[in-house]
């Protein structure tokens, strides 16, 4: 677990290592594309900046350039920042962090 901490100070575990990234991205809700920004991402799921409100619950697909498209579940919204749950392959999406990593 990966100690951090939230916007009032509070610490929480986390279970994955968090690569803070600005990467544009596309989010389907629905069969609506909706133009995003990856703020941070890692093997669990990603915190994402957008201008519009997700049900939770939602499930969506995370379209992240030449990487391509992934699953997940929208699992918290604060004004325009929404957190995603990834629900594919954890194994994919790791080779996804370690690219965005390297090369944005």
């Amino acid at each position: 677990m990966i100690p951090d901490r939230d916007n009032n100070g509070a610490q929480h575990a986390r279970e994955h290592e968090r690569r803070t990234i600005l990467v544009e991205a596309r989010i389907l809700d629905g069969e609506e594309w909706h133009d995003c920004r990856i703020v941070n991402i890692s093997v669990g799921g990603a915190k994402l900046l957008i201008g519009r409100q997700f049900n939770h619950g939602t499930s969506v697909l995370l379209h992240i350039g030449n990487f391509g498209r992934f699953s997940g579940t929208a699992v918290w919204q604060n004004s325009e920042e929404l957190g995603v749950k990834f629900t594919h392959d954890p194994a994919e999406i790791a080779e996804v962090v370690m690219g965005l990593a390297m090369y944005g």
